[in-house]
């Protein structure tokens, strides 16, 4: 009768421990929220980086693409992501993890008019996740080189203003980054068209995402 008294209070804190584990390392959702270079322009579904980086992730977590094509970060700019549905979408889903790429259509003349209120915009749109009752880990992306002028999109721009911007909204918010210009910047050659990564180029944008949220 003993023995068994000392085994049943031995189960009982194992069993509750077990379950406390549980609690502590729920499943992840995890939003990708950017513009075509997320969504995969002209890609399958299935070699965008999103679903490539599903591939890589613990099979309990969620990955979904939010992304959409030819969108500005900037509330003036030509398409902005603001009104974009699946915003809204990445909004009511209460991700836990938010991984952000934005810059490349900022680049447009008829957008970088605005360039005063990219820092702020930007800023808004990190805002608009961190309120989330979900209390999302945010992921700053560093956009990708822009190998040649194409779609609108001006390289120098991006190169010379848009990145440092970048680069400084995720230090002054204390936000880790995901560099994928320094990731890409020796591989034009996975840009047929100078703007996007074609499918081995959006595996390697999977895998860095995988490695830096893995890492933290």
């Amino acid at each position: 009768m003993k023995l068994r008294l000392v085994f049943f209070l031995i189960a009982i804190p194992l069993l509750f421990g077990g379950c406390k584990k549980l609690l502590i390392n729920p499943a992840k959702r995890i939003a990708c929220i950017g513009t075509s270079i997320t969504d995969g322009y002209v890609l399958p579904v299935e070699q965008t980086y999103p679903y490539q980086l599903q591939l890589l992730t613990n099979s309990p977590d969620k990955v979904l693409n939010y992304g959409v094509g030819g969108c500005t970060v900037l509330k003036k700019g030509d398409r902005p992501y603001w009104q974009a549905e699946k915003y809204q979408f990445a909004l009511q889903w209460k991700p836990t993890t938010v991984i952000i790429e934005f810059g490349t259509n900022d680049s447009k003349k008829q957008n970088w008019q605005y360039k005063d209120e990219f820092k702020s915009d930007y800023l808004a749109l990190i805002n608009s996740f961190r309120k989330l009752s979900s209390s999302p880990k945010i992921y700053i992306c560093i956009p990708t080189p822009a190998f040649r002028e194409n779609f609108e999109i001006q390289p120098d721009v991006v190169k010379n203003e848009i990145v440092p911007l970048v680069y400084e909204i995720a230090r002054e918010n204390n936000l880790p980054i995901i560099d994928f210009n320094k990731l890409m910047l020796d591989h034009s050659e996975l840009f047929p068209d100078g703007i996007h990564p074609n499918a081995e180029g959006a595996a390697l944008l999977a895998k860095e995402v995988h490695k830096v949220i893995s890492a933290n």
